[in-house]
Order: C-alpha cells, then structure tokens, then sequence
C-alpha cells in the first residue's frame, strides 16, 4: 500500500498554489483607498455646494439660478464607483446618523478608529481600562459628560429593594450593583436609532431657529432658511433677527446652527470662536454709534425634549445707560434669587486677561493636566465658570464675560427675566418684555427687514464671514 500510494502522488500533477505578490496587494489597498476618498470628497463638495446656495439666496445673489442648478445636477449624479444596484436601492436603505444623549447629531466619519473600537464597548466590560484617551474624550463628547456607569449602578440600585446607604453594604454587594448592563441586540439599537432619529427630526422640524431639508418635486433636497431673518452665515453660527417685535432698535440674535438644545455651553470650540467673533463685531458696530450692548442667555430647561435651541440675544442700548448695566443686573439678579439658595446667587464670568493662560493643553500629559485646569478656572470665562447641567441665567457685558445666576425654581423663574431688567433700564412697557407680538412674514419680508438692518447699521464693514467665503 506504501509504494502504491508514493506511486500514485509522483503521477499526479503539482498543485498549484495562487498567491498574491506585494505589488498586487499594495495596488489592491490603494484601489480602495482611492475608493474611500472619492466618495469623501463627492460628500464634502456637496455640503460645500449647498452652503454655497444658501448663503446666495439670503443674499438675492444672481447666481443662485446657477448655483441650484449644480447642485440639482450633483445630487442627480450618481456617487463615484457605486453600483447601479446599489443606487436602486436607496430609497430603501437609510443611514441613521448618531445622536448623543442631549439630541445632538455626532460626526463620526472622521473617525478612523470608529471601526476597530466597534467591538470594544463599554456596556461588554463596564469597565475603561481597555480605552484610550483619545476614545474616552471621544465618548465624553458624544454623552455629553453623562457617565453611563453611574446611570447603570442608579438602575441596580433601584431594583434593590435591600439597599441601604451603607459602605459596608456596598462593599459587600458590590459585585452585582456594579454588574454591567446586557448588551442590546442588533434589533434593539436599530429601534433606539429610528426612535432617536424620529424624536430629533420631530424637534427639528417645529423649531424656528432651525435649517430644515426639504424635498422638491423633482426630489431634490434643498435647505430651507429659519423663521427668523438672517444676517449673516457662518460655518458654525448665524447672526439673525427675532421673529418677534424688538426691544430696541438693532435688537438681533446669535444662534448655532445645529439644532443644540439648551445651553450655548454645549457648542464646540469652533462654534465658540464663531459666537465671539459676532459679539466682538456687533460690540464694535453700535460702538461707532455710541451705542453699548448686552447680550442675554436664559436656560429654563436642560432636558432635550423640553429645552428650546440655544440662543443668545443682544440688545444695544445707550453708552451711558449700558455702563450702568452691572449694576442692574447684580440688584435685579439678588432680589430674584432665593434666601436660602445652595448655590452661590451671583457668579462673576468675566475673564481675567491678565492671568496666565493655560501652557500645556495635551490631555495625556496627567502631571500637568490638573494643573492646568485649575489655572483655567482660576483664569475666568464663562465656559470655564458656568455648567450646562443646570439651569441658568447670564449676561455679557462685553466678550470677556458678566454675571450669572444658577435657577434652582425653574417654574418660579421668569424666562423674560433679563428683558424685564432691560425694560426697566429702558424704560419700556411690560407688553415688550413679557410676551412681544409675533411678526408675521413671509420669506421676502424677512429677507426685506434683514437688508434695511444691514444698510441702517453698516453691517458690511463689519461682517468677519466675509472671510469664510
């Protein structure tokens, strides 16, 4: 049997074994990575496009006629390298984008490590040992601060009707109060993420402060403006005016332009840069009319289903009288505030611009990472005084910051409270402050009012998103 089956291997003809040479892999790995940034590249000049558009139609432009029609023909197109299949089935197939835990919309195409920490979540090992920095600041940026473990031991607790608020208790049971929650299902997160998405388009789609999509007849998709006349566009922020009668003459507001429930502190720093350049700008603006401003903020509400978009209104008023505006807010701000409040009842924002900055902001770095944190409390700003977890009131006096006022009663606190103390310094009556009439308009009268602000007030001179363009 030996020699016949050595007989029978030397007759047969040698396998062949197909391999690939590096050169084929490397050509292979680069054809899809070409792959990738076409397709990158279609989705970025396409929102270039369509800010393009947008900014053309608040602005009358000429060539919007023009401008709509590339982008009519670039969404017509169809994607580099997609199959025709795949493009059938588009009206079938949805990619919901990801929501945080306030109802913001995260951007995870720029991440390259989202798929390789897909098998590493939090919820398979509760613990964070196997994250890096990067990724923890990742997750604290998309939860908004919100730990999950301490909501997950919050439901352990709940379902412990032998829990007492004891060490030794927990010490000796902390086993299962620490026990991670069972990961979802692949259905499970699929309807979380249709709910999320449904619960965000609804949000969207009553708020006015908002740019919403819609549809043509032909099906294409088209941006439209908010209800409010816009001045100006950033990439981040819009400078608008209310829908409602202003305070003042010159009376405007700065708003993002995602939908950020809440609190302005939850807008990134890009958003913020953007926010101080419309504050310095408008500052210098009614400055050369010998006019000075306030900006107000009230957040009555954190709750993303009940808070409205974050907005912060900006009210010129006389110098003389805007000089005295510390002063009137820090009386009005004690006489609102409860006797036995546990926070502090006037909290000063203003930045100390003589203070060292903060040298070292490399999160890794731990040694001198604490240190620089309490230097940049100790440095001021609003951003490093004030949370967004909390309902509060705050006033700017210039860019550098004002007073705030955490409001521990939001039902007992007037959301008109910093207009009212504007009225009052202006001598205006309560049907101003309290529940101004709203204006109705249609879209080329908003536009109308917004170019009669921007001639009244010279608004070109002054305008930093000329620089974006």
């Amino acid at each position: 049997m030996g020699e016949a089956h050595k007989h029978r291997l030397n007759r047969s003809p040698p396998r062949r074994t197909r391999s690939r040479s590096p050169n084929q892999n490397n050509r292979t790995t680069r054809n899809e990575r070409s792959k990738s940034n076409q397709v990158q590249t279609y989705s970025t000049d396409l929102n270039k496009l369509k800010a393009q558009v947008m900014k053309a139609r608040l602005k009358r432009s000429p060539e919007l006629a023009e401008l709509e029609k590339q982008l009519a023909n670039a969404m017509g197109q169809q994607r580099p390298n997609e199959p025709a299949a795949a493009k059938k089935k588009e009206d079938y197939v949805v990619i919901l984008p990801a929501v945080d835990s306030r109802g913001r919309r995260v951007m995870i195409g720029s991440d390259k490590n989202r798929a390789a920490d897909a098998g590493k979540s939090r919820g398979d090992t509760g613990a964070e040992d196997d994250l890096s920095i990067q990724q923890m600041a990742r997750h604290e940026r998309e939860t908004a601060g919100d730990d999950q473990a301490d909501r997950d031991l919050v439901k352990q607790i709940t379902r412990d009707s032998k829990f007492t608020n004891d060490l030794d208790y927990i010490d000796d049971n902390v086993a299962r109060l620490t026990q991670p929650r069972r990961q979802k299902t692949s259905e499970q997160k699929r309807q979380d993420a249709i709910r999320d998405y449904k619960t965000v388009e609804s949000t969207i789609s009553i708020c006015d402060l908002c740019f919403k999509q819609t549809e043509t007849q032909d099906g294409a998709t088209t941006l439209k403006p908010p209800d409010y006349p816009v001045i100006a566009l950033g990439n981040r922020v819009y400078l608008g005016l209310p829908n409602r009668e202003p305070m003042s003459d010159g009376h405007c507001i700065i708003a993002p332009i995602e939908h950020i429930p809440g609190s302005s502190l939850k807008c990134d720093d890009d958003a913020w840069a953007e926010i101080t350049n419309f504050m310095k700008t408008l500052m210098q603006m009614f400055a050369a009319r010998g006019q000075g401003v306030v900006f107000l903020e009230t957040v009555v509400s954190t709750s993303p289903a009940r808070a409205h978009h974050s907005m912060i209104e900006c009210i010129p008023m006389p110098m003389d009288t805007a000089q005295d505006a510390p002063a009137y807010f820090k009386e009005s701000i004690l006489d609102a505030s409860d006797e036995w409040s546990q926070n502090r009842k006037i909290i000063d924002t203003t930045m100390k611009v003589d203070a060292k900055a903060p040298a070292n902001d490399d999160v890794r770095d731990q040694d001198n990472n604490h240190a620089d944190a309490r230097a940049a409390i100790r440095r001021g700003g609003f951003r490093n005084t004030m949370t967004a977890q909390v309902p509060y009131f705050h006033v700017w006096f210039d860019h550098y910051g004002g007073l705030g006022h955490v409001i521990e009663n939001a039902d007992a606190f007037p959301p008109w409270f910093g207009r009212e103390v504007v009225a009052g310094m202006l001598d205006l009556p309560p049907t101003v402050y309290r529940r101004p009439r709203k204006l109705k308009e249609s879209r080329d009268q908003r536009l109308d009012r917004a170019d009669e602000w921007k001639k009244q007030f010279g608004w070109s001179k002054f305008d930093w998103t000329k620089m974006l363009e």
